[in-house]
């Protein structure tokens, strides 16, 4: 079979012959260099990827190649022989890189900004182009006003979980080279470790994506005492945490909220914030919110930090009252869990700021040329290019000398003492240039460090097509002009080397294609010599000449790395870094955030570079290996225990075990299960980008899940073998995507997938067409024998998964030309009910709501939609539908977005009636006092008529005979709920928090 040009089969073997078997060294203990996974995972994405936008040759092989590619074979039971180990291709870091977004129609590559958290505030803002600061603070408002009424039910929700979620060896290797378990949380952004920190007591904040602060007072214990710490900060995006170097108790410290990272779903925050009790209260400081910055449309003053984000905060040695923030294209602002690519008009110039007067007022003292909303874009087009993403000052005397980073220009400084004057001068300019074309890729990273009377400094630096470099001054205590002189870096020394087997290839390319996310580099206070430097991971290395080289750390001043990936004990770090710290005392023992948490490194180091030896490896490679490995972490501790940070993008339940068996997707964290038995545990059930998930309403022990998905890509597993932590059930997952990514369909990132809530066996999911399997997606032995994620079997011959195309294309002009016909207006809710085998309900992505009453027909063309909106109806994202188990023809439906831009189409709840024999609907809407905020989904308790929705501010309850809207319970913290998931026979409601884990609501 050809797809789009390209044959499967004609391409395999040539694949399969860069594919070798690599058994272990007899004398090796433990294989710590890399372990067992999924084959299929990292040839899944690379085709995907391929398929996509070019009709080229598919190969694993990568520039300068770290030697043989190794495939662990299986039985026909699927499993893999535990002791062979498996190296990855590029094509793998696909998995988790899919919150940087859709690939990019020009040429191929993961467009940063236009994934999953772009379609949802494309949805939101739909039809205009951006949400005003009015409609935002309107939303605002309403949640808060509703947020003050007295709560409908007398219980409160309880949370779930997880707080920090187990990954055994085999899942945990699925993404990295471990061999070991570990445990991991959401995506950390910030770290604070307090200046008074001592091997005896070390206080620690950090600072979560989604999750808000969180701070333990035992760094250096092996499960630290983590709780929240956001006690008045109304956003649980953070950015960036510093403490007051003035206040000798580390009682004082700041917060920017919203997330500098550049991700589909780095959420825009809501200003900075202080405490002064080491956490344990925060105030707003108020100059941060206040309108004295320019705006980004050109007219006017706006907001400084509002629906932006803050990326840096820096704090005046000598004066506590002088205070720098750095601000950054983000999202979205508090009525927008998604953020965007279309920039509210009301939002201030992204840059550097400055206030003398403790935060009462900030202005603006760095504001470079950045891009600006383009209407006619389908992302606004506006992308890094100006932000301020670190801040640093040098006091070497009576004067506090300013450094700051920006994307796509470099490293500016403010010294009267070196340059005469107080104006900002470049010292570092990026390989960007500061242009429209670099403004999503181009960044650059620095750390400063005193060396005696002497200022080293560290620059990272990335503008396509040039790749990441390294860079070192080692004295800048020289005018700006003899650091770059208007043409060139002139003072700089360039450590990077194209050149395989010299030291400075450690530091080229070191964040490998998405720099703009995670490049962090630093250098502990009191060691200058040493340096970090952190990326995505190098997944063609691991179990080659590297571990993964997610981390590097160099003792002599950048010349030489070594790689602190993974430890002698088999554990691995998480893929994505974003942050490091290391304490006072120690500057080898080093604290590291990324997309799976919080890790730390325990200060002590091991030569390993023996396993190089039995690598397969000659030449460069071999003399990469031996340097690389000669001083990994002897002790790589995972910090997560205990934090409740993960991203949810939905759950679902066993309906037989409704309050001991759950599981969902999550942001780079794998699919999650929760086993309630006893005190009830969370696993990992298998690695990558979760989506959505479904448990047989039959038998329990068959189960689906879905990673992102694409034109050329619908990524749906089923497994017969249930979810339990054991290795039977981690490795029953089989690929099913067939079907879907031949068909050439369009569809969501995250497809809705639901299982037949009567009929045991069949299952939809929505691109185009509805599709539908009614026998799990295929048979058992034969997806198991052909299909299974560690085979390499029949993957995208056809043969893999069964689902078939129902009725029309919905998306078709045969049923309109309003609401976004075509490719771009695809399925996005799904709704079945549980008392008829026939009815089924679809929403699409603009609008359009669709019934049939005979989806079960065996043959699938005779299955008839009719379409039920109207031109009244909302021209908005269809979030969710709620179908009446007594009524397959009664529905509550939910929508996104604001009716102030299409204000001839309002509402956000309606409750529905179908007309079979007319076939229209009666659409009565409910949003009473919900005022315009978006609603992100919706479910009913039948069984009393109450009537629950989810917004970006938590969950509301309209109660039977209620004209009200208020809080659904106590005890949620203000956190975006992505989906409300019900079981009326159980009682209970669970809400999937995207930051925050599941939590769960009694209806007793």
């Amino acid at each position: 079979m050809t797809l789009l040009g390209l044959s499967w089969r004609s391409e395999f073997p040539k694949l399969a012959g860069k594919l070798q078997l690599i058994q272990p060294s007899p004398n090796m203990k433990t294989p710590h260099s890399f372990s067992q996974t999924r084959f299929f995972s990292t040839l899944r994405f690379i085709i995907a990827s391929t398929l996509l936008f070019a009709a080229v040759a598919m190969a694993f092989v990568a520039t300068n190649s770290s030697g043989p590619l190794a495939v662990g074979k299986s039985n026909n039971a699927g499993k893999a022989k535990r002791d062979m180990r498996i190296a990855r291709s590029p094509a793998f870091a696909n998995h988790l890189k899919t919150l940087l977004g859709r690939p990019d129609e020009k040429n191929g590559e993961g467009n940063r900004l236009d994934g999953p958290a772009q379609e949802a505030y494309d949805n939101k803002a739909y039809p205009a182009k951006s949400i005003a600061v009015a409609q935002q603070r309107a939303a605002s408002n309403s949640a808060r006003a509703i947020a003050r009424l007295p709560g409908g039910k007398q219980t409160n929700w309880q949370e779930v979980g997880p707080h920090g979620v187990p990954a055994d060896a085999l899942v945990a290797s699925e993404s990295t080279g471990a061999t070991a378990g570990t445990i991991f949380s959401g995506r950390a952004t910030a770290i604070a470790v307090a200046p008074n920190c001592t091997a005896l007591s070390c206080a620690i904040f950090i600072g979560a994506a989604g999750g808000g602060v969180w701070q333990a007072d035992n760094a250096l214990a092996p499960q630290p005492n983590w709780h929240p710490s956001s006690n008045g900060i109304p956003s649980n995006a953070i950015g960036s945490l510093a403490f007051d170097p003035s206040d000798p108790r580390a009682k004082t410290l700041y917060a920017g909220t919203g997330e500098p990272n550049g991700s589909s779903d780095s959420e825009a925050g809501v200003g900075l914030y202080r405490s002064t009790d080491g956490g344990k209260n925060w105030t707003l400081v108020a100059g941060s919110t206040a309108a004295t910055a320019p705006c980004a449309s050109g007219v006017g003053t706006c907001p400084v930090a509002t629906d932006r984000s803050i990326g840096a905060i820096a704090i005046d040695p000598a004066d506590p009252n002088h205070i720098f923030i750095g601000t950054d294209v983000a999202r979205h602002g508090s009525s927008s869990v998604n953020g965007g690519r279309f920039t509210p008009p009301g939002a201030a110039k992204v840059g550097l700021y400055e206030s003398t007067d403790g935060g009462a007022t900030f202005t603006d003292k760095v504001i470079l040329t950045q891009d600006v909303v383009d209407p006619n874009n389908p992302t606004g087009g506006d992308f890094f290019r100006a932000g301020c993403s670190h801040i640093e000052l040098y006091r070497p005397g009576s004067e506090t000398q300013v450094y700051a980073s920006f994307f796509d220009y470099g490293v500016y400084r403010r010294s009267v003492t070196q340059d005469g004057d107080t104006a900002f001068h470049t010292i570092f300019n990026s390989a960007g240039g500061g242009t429209v074309a670099n403004s999503s890729s181009s960044r650059t990273e620095f750390s400063s460090n005193p060396n005696g009377t002497a200022l080293r400094v560290y620059v990272g630096d990335t503008g396509s097509p040039s790749p990441a470099n390294f860079f070192r001054v080692d004295d800048a205590n020289v005018p700006a002009g003899s650091l770059f002189n208007g043409t060139t870096n002139v003072g700089w020394t360039q450590l990077s080397s194209a050149t395989n087997g010299t030291p400075g290839f450690a530091s080229r390319n070191y964040c490998a294609t998405q720099c703009s996310y995670d490049m962090p580099v630093y250098s502990p206070p009191g060691a200058p010599g040493i340096v970090y430097i952190g990326g995505a991971m190098q997944y063609s290395e691991i179990g080659g000449r590297s571990n993964g080289r997610a981390i590097q750390r160099s003792e002599d001043a950048g010349v030489n790395f070594t790689d602190m990936t993974i430890d002698t004990n088999g554990v691995s770090l998480h893929p994505d870094q974003h942050a490091i710290a290391a304490t006072p005392f120690n500057p080898n023992i080093v604290f590291i955030g990324n997309d799976g948490g919080i890790w730390r490194l325990d200060g002590s180091f091991s030569d390993v570079h023996s396993e190089c030896a039995s690598r397969g490896l000659s030449g460069a490679n071999l003399v990469d290996c031996n340097s690389w490995l000669s001083k990994v972490p002897t002790t790589i501790s995972s910090m997560n225990r205990n934090l409740g940070t993960l991203q949810f993008q939905s759950l679902s339940v066993n309906v037989q075990n409704a309050l001991n068996d759950i599981m969902g997707g999550t942001q780079d964290n794998g699919t999650q299960a929760f086993n309630g038995h006893g005190n009830g545990s969370w696993f990992v059930t298998i690695f990558g980008d979760g989506g959505q998930s479904g448990i047989n309403i039959g038998s329990p022990n068959i189960r689906m899940h879905t990673f992102f998905n694409q034109l050329g890509a619908s990524q749906i597993d089923v497994t017969f073998r249930g979810t339990d932590p054991t290795i039977d059930s981690e490795m029953g997952w089989n690929w099913i995507g067939d079907p879907g990514s031949l068909s050439g369909e369009n569809m969501s990132f995250y497809i809705p997938l639901i299982t037949d809530p009567r009929v045991s066996g069949t299952w939809f999911f929505g691109a185009q067409h509805v599709w539908r399997t009614q026998d799990n997606g295929g048979d058992q032995t034969f997806l198991e024998e052909n299909c299974s994620e560690f085979v390499n079997g029949l993957q995208f011959t056809g043969a893999c998964g069964d689902w078939v195309a129902i009725g029309a294309d919905l998306t078709s002009t045969s049923f309109g030309t309003d609401k976004q016909p075509g490719a771009a207006g695809y399925l996005v809710a799904l709704g079945r009910t549980a008392n008829d085998n026939g009815m089924l309900w679809a929403g699409l992505r603009r609008g359009r709501v669709f019934v049939a009453s005979n989806a079960d027909d065996p043959t699938a063309a005779n299955v008839t939609f009719y379409r039920i909106d109207t031109a009244s109806t909302p021209t908005r994202f269809v979030s969710g539908i709620a179908v009446d188990p007594t009524n397959p023809n009664h529905a509550f439906i939910s929508f996104s977005g604001y009716n102030a831009y299409n204000p001839t189409q309002p509402g956000h709840v309606f409750e529905v009636v179908y007309d079979p024999s007319t076939h229209t609907a009666t659409w009565t809407p409910f949003d009473n006092n919900l005022g315009d905020q978006p609603i992100t989904g919706i479910a009913v308790d039948w069984t009393t008529a109450d009537l629950y929705v989810s917004t970006d501010f938590g969950v509301n309850i309209l109660k039977a005979g209620s004209g009200t809207w208020v809080p659904a319970a106590g005890g949620l913290p203000p956190v975006a709920v992505y989906g409300l998931t019900i079981d009326t026979n159980a009682r209970v409601l669970y809400a999937a928090t995207h930051g925050r884990g599941a939590w769960r609501l009694s209806l007793q």
